[in-house]
């Protein structure tokens, strides 16, 4: 009797949970009708766990939206889509972000814009520096001309003089990660407060070394972290002591380095002190500038890294093409070619350059950037957020709340309809269409999203194309580009996506100037 009990109770259990973990989420789920990436999707999420730990993740979801629509189920409570009615809906409207971003990007153990989950939070803070990342304030800013006049002709231009006297190849990855960091770190801290890692090879590579070790969580990452975490709060110390500090009592500078303003910095500062954030009261202010304003600093090397690094990749694979920019750089006033090249001095004051409107409004420099920036994301991967009650997509009703949803740059820059041959490295797409701002049809306009959209759009993304185009129009001008080593230039299967081989050697030859 005992026995057919338990058997009885066996059964009864077995059941149960069979109509809980399989035909719930498979039938009766809300999610049930959406199309799955897998068939173990409704019922466990194996099948996209095993796809991010191997380094598959947003190409198998790629894959499967290829294959389903623009709507497939990953998990038994996520989903991912990929159209312009599931990008209205998850980021214009603003869903709230998956509490993964504080595991990836907290620091100091204080929120900053990208690991902010809630709206209201993000929104007051992002009021706070906004300004001084618009596209008028960089063009008109005379702190960003007067330190990218110093960082290009005092430091990028001779870095490449002395590489193509050499005739040996360089590793480009390494020359624009740093190009990056002194960019943006001079306009979050100002020149003198900045780094110096275009002519200090020895202290970018450690710091890259470092970065490396935190962000994959290698052994040693925490003190890797405790480091570079330092060396970011030791700029902003400077950058405040600078800011309040008396220029009548201040000694002259033996530097030959011209001074320009914290501009970042500066102003986050300013914005703290007048409104306390009411949302982080028991927090240091200097403790909410560093992790905000380190975020910008690794946001900046390593994205416009990649981006520069795949820009000179498919460039130096095209010397017709590269000559056909020259021909369109050449036309700027005043050239960017210095009469005689710097042995890395800063001037006092420095050269002059063109505008940054000049530079921005050359067809087919905008044109190779964007194709870039379409091809070779360096986020490509599923941006994720939280569902809330009642949502209705691609014309799935009654979503529950807690469901996470995401979309991918990958995934809307391979939409063949928006882009015909979405595989090809083909620039000359973005010159069709509407003229002015960023060329293209109205309908790659509305699928591009290297920058994401809505309220969470990168903050710096005028930042990086005004750097990206001064850089990219500083190097074609003076020099010719052919590739020595491109093994490993595939990009990683990650948020952030770098070449599987962390490398793009090239050699570069001085042209004539016309």
């Amino acid at each position: 009797m005992s026995f057919l009990v338990l058997t009885i109770g066996t059964i009864a259990v077995l059941l149960v949970l069979i109509y809980k973990c399989i035909i719930v989420p498979t039938c009766l789920s809300p999610l049930s009708p959406i199309p799955n990436a897998h068939f173990t999707s409704p019922i466990a999420p194996t099948w996209i766990w095993w796809q991010r730990r191997t380094g598959f993740e947003t190409r198998s979801i790629f894959a499967a939206h290829q294959r389903h629509g623009p709507i497939v189920r990953l998990g038994p409570n996520e989903l991912s889509v990929a159209s312009l009615d599931g990008l209205r809906q998850v980021y214009t409207a603003g869903f709230e972000k998956d509490p993964w971003y504080i595991d990836e990007f907290m620091n100091y153990q204080t929120p900053n814009l990208v690991s902010m989950l809630q709206h209201k939070p993000h929104s007051v803070q992002k009021r706070m520096i906004t300004n001084v990342y618009s596209k008028s304030s960089l063009q008109n800013s005379p702190d960003l001309q007067t330190l990218s006049s110093v960082l290009l002709y005092g430091r990028f231009l001779p870095l490449l003089y002395s590489v193509a006297k050499e005739k040996t190849g360089v590793n480009v990855l390494e020359i624009f990660q740093a190009a990056g960091m002194d960019f943006m770190s001079a306009y979050l801290f100002g020149l003198t407060n900045s780094t110096d890692f275009l002519r200090n090879a020895s202290a970018r590579q450690r710091y890259f070394r470092l970065y490396r070790t935190k962000s994959h969580r290698l052994p040693g990452a925490e003190s890797a972290t405790q480091e570079i975490e330092s060396l970011c709060l030791s700029m902003c110390q400077a950058a405040e002591n600078f800011s309040h500090q008396n220029p009548s009592a201040t000694p002259p500078s033996t530097s030959t380095t011209p001074s320009t303003n914290p501009v970042v910095c500066s102003q986050l500062s300013s914005q703290l002190t007048n409104s306390p954030s009411p949302f982080q009261p028991s927090r240091p202010k200097l403790i909410i500038i560093a992790s905000e304003l380190l975020d910008h600093l690794i946001a900046s090397h390593e994205t416009s890294g990649i981006t520069l690094t795949y820009l000179l990749y498919e460039l130096s694979r095209r010397p017709t093409l590269q000559s056909a920019l020259r021909a369109e750089l050449l036309t700027l006033s005043p050239p960017l070619a210095p009469q005689t090249p710097s042995n890395g001095a800063e001037s006092r004051p420095p050269a002059l350059l063109p505008s940054p409107h000049a530079i921005d409004n050359l067809p087919l420099l905008n044109a190779i950037l964007y194709e870039t920036l379409r091809l070779y994301a360096a986020a490509p991967a599923p941006q994720p957020r939280i569902t809330p009650a009642g949502t209705t997509i691609e014309g799935y009703r009654d979503i529950p709340a807690g469901v996470r949803i995401s979309t991918s740059a990958y995934c809307m820059h391979r939409n063949a309809d928006a882009y015909p041959d979405p595989l090809a490295f083909n620039p000359e797409r973005w010159l069709q269409g509407e003229k002015g701002g960023m060329g293209g049809t109205k309908e790659m306009r509305r699928w591009f999203w290297a920058f994401g959209s809505g309220g969470r759009m990168c903050l710096g993304s005028n930042f990086a194309l005004q750097m990206i185009k001064l850089l990219v129009a500083a190097t074609y001008t003076n020099f010719a580009t052919a590739i020595v080593d491109d093994e490993g230039m595939e990009q990683m299967d990650a948020y952030i996506a770098m070449p599987v081989g962390n490398k793009l050697v090239l050699r570069f030859e001085r042209v004539p100037q016309a």
